[in-house]
């Protein structure tokens, strides 16, 4: 066994709240901040592999190689059937593991999907990355994509869905 398995950080019998507070007291000022950015630094000493953070899933995650392509959130959003959402959602959460399973440093689990904003201007230039502009449509839509995504494990995730844009986007303020 490693030195460092026999941290209670790796103990999976000990509660996940006992667990990060043992890694957070483990790692230095430097190895928290190379863990702030999207591509984290690993951690050797303490067994923390390197993570990728990002990447796109609205559509599915084909750009990382060959996957399931989905339609437009606009247009799905169109069918007003979160059972498809969720079903979709399922699929990118499947299929990122796969990925994340063939290489993890490479594919990590937390990507950038849904996008929650309203789309209420075309002159954002964005508009088909949302579900439109009623607000009770995109928080079905969008809650029902995160289901699906994440699984239905009571602890364990698929996937982390990262919401995008959820404020700051589509400001009409000072529009020319």
């Amino acid at each position: 066994m490693k030195e460092y398995h026999q941290y209670p950080m790796w103990d999976a019998s000990l509660s996940l709240e006992e667990r990060l507070d043992d890694l957070i007291a483990r790692l230095t000022t430097e190895e928290k901040i190379r863990l702030i950015p999207t591509r984290e630094a690993a951690v050797p000493r303490l067994g923390i592999p390197a993570y990728n953070v990002g990447g796109e899933a609205a559509h599915g995650v084909a750009w990382k190689g060959e996957a399931t392509v989905f339609p437009q959130p606009l247009g799905l959003s169109s069918t007003w059937n979160t059972r498809l959402m969720r079903e979709i959602g399922s699929v990118i959460g499947d299929e990122a593991r796969a990925y994340h399973h063939r290489n993890p440093e490479v594919h990590g689990l937390t990507l950038w999907a849904p996008t929650v904003d309203l789309e209420r201007d075309p002159r954002w230039g964005r508009t088909e990355e949302g579900y439109g502009e009623d607000p009770v449509l995109t928080g079905e839509m969008s809650a029902a994509l995160v289901k699906g995504m994440q699984g239905n494990d009571p602890f364990y995730l698929k996937m982390v869905a990262t919401l995008k844009h959820f404020f700051a986007n589509n400001n009409e303020k000072d529009r020319l």
